[in-house]
């Protein structure tokens, strides 16, 4: 399968605010991040984002949460050409210093 860029860069400022707790259908997620649905299914098959729900009849849904992924996914094959197996190792390690990020602030207010 031949790996799949974005053509268009991407600004900085983001102006989607989520609704809290809401779910977002397949087709909306590509409409806010300007993705074509087939990426979409793909970035999810390959694991680098997950729907709140499993596809099946009445379709995938998607969290704001995912959504956020997705647009970091987009940037980071838009800026610096990765991989998908590049990209998901860049996640991992974003969530990790997030973690222990948090750890540090938890262990530093005792």
């Amino acid at each position: 399968m031949s790996e799949i860029y974005p053509t268009e860069p991407f600004g900085a400022l983001s102006l989607w605010e989520p609704e809290p707790d809401a779910l977002y259908t397949l087709e909306h997620v590509a409409q806010l991040a300007g993705v074509p649905r087939r990426r979409i299914v793909l970035y999810a098959r390959h694991g680098l984002m997950m729907p709140a729900t499993e596809s099946g009849a009445v379709g995938w849904y998607f969290t704001a949460e995912a959504v956020r992924t997705l647009l970091r996914i987009e940037r980071l094959r838009a800026l610096h050409r990765l991989d998908l197996p590049s990209v998901r190792l860049v996640l991992e390690l974003i969530d990790e210093v997030e973690r222990l990020r948090a750890a540090l602030r938890f262990s530093t207010n005792w």
